[in-house]
């Protein structure tokens, strides 16, 4: 069986990559999305014409998911990603991504309170990823209660389904269910625990080039917290 770290200690290991390690953001974002794209090529090879809805949050899961929406339409699939939060606190890893998918025009819809979501075949959760700790709510419990109004024929998460805390497993007060969770590096907690076990569904866990020294520093800078 994998190691398995909370989100916390994943969240620490990214940025000790990042920040002493000589990784670059965009560089590990192009290698945990194609994981997800090539995930939907191997299992949907025969479905271009798939309904895929593509929802994004404005971080940096949220850039995962239009990076994810970009190599589909590479690979002759047509998603359309629904963007939540304020665009103006975009990460700058979101604006990039979004840029580029634009540039393929690649469709976009920013949700408004109220708007309908269609149903769809195959839906991409990159909404809040690993780093929500804090009960949802406002436009973004709005539109996760909007998605799951509607019918999906899969549903992905990129590294861990938004609503679930990553530490705990509590759900913070809404969810979306994944068929798969796609989860990178290391096994979270709170996918094995609490409200994680029913949301994560089948997961995933792929390597995209975090060394463990990163996770080993994270592990050891946590337990000198407690």
């Amino acid at each position: 069986m994998s190691e398995i770290i909370t989100g916390t200690v994943a969240k620490r290991a990214d940025q000790i990559a990042m920040q002493e390690m000589g990784f670059k953001s965009l560089d590990l974002m192009e290698t945990a999305s194609s994981k997800v794209a090539m995930y939907i090529n191997r299992h949907y090879t025969y479905e271009r014409e798939a309904r895929i809805l593509v929802l994004a949050g404005v971080g940096n899961n949220g850039a995962d998911a239009v990076a994810v929406a970009r190599m589909l339409k590479e690979t002759d699939y047509d998603p359309v990603v629904w963007i939540v939060g304020n665009i103006e606190k975009a990460s700058r890893e979101f604006l990039y991504q979004m840029f580029y998918y634009q540039q393929m025009h690649g469709r976009v819809v920013i949700y408004r309170e109220g708007d309908n979501l269609p149903d769809a075949d195959i839906c991409i959760d990159g909404i809040f990823g690993i780093g929500l700790h804090r009960p949802v709510s406002g436009i973004y419990k709005s539109f996760m209660d909007e998605v799951n109004a509607h019918k999906h024929g899969i549903t992905i998460a990129i590294d861990a389904p938004s609503g679930i805390d990553t530490d705990t497993g509590d759900l913070m007060g809404c969810g979306i269910k994944a068929s798969v969770t796609i989860t990178f590096g290391r096994n979270k907690t709170g996918l094995m625990k609490g409200s994680g076990i029913d949301y994560s569904g089948k997961i995933i866990i792929e390597d995209i080039g975090i060394p463990d020294e990163a996770y080993e520093k994270a592990r050891e800078e946590s337990a000198k917290e407690y």
